[in-house]
C-alpha cells in the first residue's frame, strides 16, 4: 500500500509532463482535466485546450496546489465546490472562457487567494459574497465581460487588494461605497465601462491610489452628479491614465468631448 501511495504522488499523466512539483499539461488538447496528476503538484497548467466543465472532486486530492491555469478553454460552467480543497492556492486563472455566472460560494475556501483572473468572459452578474473570504486578494481582474451591476458590498473585505479592473463591461453606473474598503488600492481601471457618471465620494477612500482609468465611457456633463468626478479629476490630474501616459483630459463629456475636468 506504501508503494502505491508513493506512485500516486510522482506519477504523471501521459498527456503531461512533469518536473519537480509543476505539472504542465496545456496545450495538449485536452477535453478534461487528466486523472493522475501527482498530488504533490504545486503548479498546474492546464491552459489553452477545450476543457468544458472540469468535474465535481478533479482537484479534490490536489491539497498542496498553489497555482492553477485554466486560461484559455471552453469553461461554461463551474460546479459548486469545486476548488474547496485547493486552501494552499494563491493564484488562479479562469480568464478567456465561457462562463456565464458563477456558483455561489465557489471561491470560499481560497482564503490564501492573491490573484483573481476572471477576465475575457461572459459574465452578467455575480452573486453577492462572491470574494468576501478572499481576504488576502491584491489583484482581481473582471474586466472584459458583459456585467451590468457590482452588488453593494462586493469588494467589502478585500482590504488588501491593490490592483482592480473592471474595465471593457457595461456597468453604466457605480453604487455609493463600492470602493469604501479598498484602502490599499493603488490601479482601479475603469474605461470603457459605459459609465455616464460616479456616485458623489466614489473615490475618497482611496488613499493610497496611483493610477485610475476613466476614457471611453459616455460621461454625461448635463447632470451636476458629474461636479463630484470633475473636481475629483482636477484634484488628482496625476493619476489619471490613458495609453500608458498621464493624461486628465483623457475622461471626456459625452458628445462634447470636452474634458470633464472642464466642467463647472
Amino acid at each position: 500500500a506504501f508503494g502505491a501511495l508513493v506512485q500516486s504522488a510522482v506519477a504523471c499523466p501521459a498527456q503531461c509532463s512533469c518536473s519537480g512539483t509543476q505539472v504542465d499539461c496545456d496545450r495538449r488538447s485536452l477535453a478534461s482535466v487528466p486523472a493522475g496528476i501527482p498530488t504533490n503538484a504545486q503548479i498546474l497548467q492546464l491552459q489553452v485546450n477545450q476543457i468544458t466543465k472540469p468535474e465535481p472532486g478533479v482537484f479534490d486530492s490536489l491539497v498542496n496546489l498553489q497555482q492553477l491555469h485554466l486560461e484559455s478553454n471552453r469553461i461554461g460552467l463551474l460546479p459548486g465546490g469545486v476548488f474547496d480543497k485547493l486552501t494552499q492556492l494563491t493564484y488562479l486563472s479562469l480568464r478567456d472562457n465561457q462562463l456565464t455566472a458563477l456558483p455561489e460560494g465557489v471561491f470560499d475556501r481560497l482564503v490564501n487567494l492573491k490573484e483573481l483572473r476572471l477576465y475575457s468572459n461572459q459574465l452578467t452578474a455575480l452573486p453577492a459574497g462572491l470574494f468576501d473570504r478572499l481576504v488576502n486578494l491584491k489583484i482581481l481582474r473582471l474586466d472584459y465581460n458583459k456585467l451590468q451591476e457590482i452588488p453593494p458590498t462586493l469588494f467589502d473585505r478585500l482590504t488588501q487588494l491593490t490592483i482592480l479592473e473592471l474595465d471593457n463591461n457595461q456597468l453604466k453606473s457605480l453604487l455609493p461605497g463600492i470602493f469604501d474598503k479598498l484602502g490599499k488600492l493603488t490601479h482601479l481601471d475603469l474605461h470603457k465601462s459605459q459609465l455616464t457618471t460616479v456616485p458623489k465620494g466614489a473615490f475618497d477612500s482611496l488613499t493610497k491610489l496611483q493610477y485610475i482609468w476613466l476614457h471611453t465611457n459616455p460621461w454625461d456633463c448635463a447632470c451636476t452628479d458629474i461636479l463630484y468626478l470633475s473636481t475629483w479629476i482636477g484634484q488628482n490630474s496625476g493619476k489619471v491614465f490613458k495609453d500608458g501616459v498621464n493624461n486628465p483630459d483623457s475622461a471626456v463629456c459625452s458628445g462634447t468631448n470636452t474634458p470633464v475636468r472642464a466642467v463647472t
